[in-house]
């Protein structure tokens, strides 16, 4: 039989833990289909002595967002073996998003990652509004890697109380209607709930970015709904009080 392509030669780190071992890999399709001495010919082949062959590697923190926008092949990570890349890190995202605060979103962005804000404008459709919605417009990019998305307490909390989001506290009402919108992100593909509590991630203007000093009862509320929707939580710690973040983000985590 022959295979649609087969790496031959290389020194193969299969991921399990054991030590890694000269061999060929056969695929066929979309599947890795024989590990070891592959034998026969293949439509395609790789010679790959001299080289490791791995599994793909896993960047657990990025902030691509929009960069699929304008550069689909997402490098320079994608040079160097990162097959799937999780977005929507530090409580920053772009959806869920209303039409009148895309800018806010991008300018939030520019100011904590140094992404220029109209290269994120100009570089997405912004033709959404819920977190899936937004996970869809990402797919037609086409991008050359896997996405995965967190949803962030950012976007949540402004979609919820608008420009009040920054400065002030959300009432009962509000913190049902955030925790809700991150439940409901996670059904549409989020893979979980990101926030900031780190005092230096701040707007141009100098204020601390939404979410940042949240209190107990709103983080519970939406620990709760990131739970019952078999999500994760990904925090960034105000690290001069550790003890005490590392304790309430614990506690969210029961």
């Amino acid at each position: 039989m022959s295979n649609d392509l087969v790496i031959r030669n290389g020194l193969i780190v299969d991921g399990t833990g054991q030590e890694a071992f000269h061999g060929d890999i056969a695929i066929d399709g979309n599947m890795i289909t024989e590990v070891g001495k592959v034998s026969g010919n293949a439509n395609r082949e790789i010679e790959a002595e001299g080289n490791y062959v791995t599994p793909g590697f896993i960047d657990l923190h990025t902030h691509f967002d929009a960069q699929a926008g304008w550069d689909p092949a997402l490098t320079p990570i994608s040079w160097h073996g990162v097959t799937t890349a999780l977005i929507g890190n530090c409580g920053v995202t772009f959806a869920p998003c209303k039409p009148k605060d895309q800018e806010f979103l991008a300018n939030m962005m520019e100011a904590i990652e140094d992404i220029p804000e109209q290269a994120i404008l100009g570089g997405l459709t912004w033709k959404w509004e819920s977190y899936g919605e937004y996970l869809n417009e990402l797919e037609k990019l086409n991008p050359s890697i896997n996405l995965a998305g967190l949803v962030g307490h950012c976007a949540s909390r402004t979609y919820v109380m608008g420009e009040r989001a920054v400065d002030e506290d959300p009432n009962e009402e509000e913190i049902k209607q955030i925790a809700a919108l991150v439940g409901q992100s996670i059904q549409e593909g989020a893979v979980g709930f990101s926030s900031n509590r780190l005092p230096g991630h701040v707007l141009p203007d100098g204020r601390a970015i939404p979410g940042t000093f949240a209190k107990k009862e709103e983080l519970e509320a939406i620990s709760k709904a990131v739970g019952a929707n078999n999500g994760l939580l990904q925090y960034v710690l105000n690290y001069s009080e550790l003890d005490s973040e590392v304790s309430l983000i614990g506690e969210q985590g029961l």
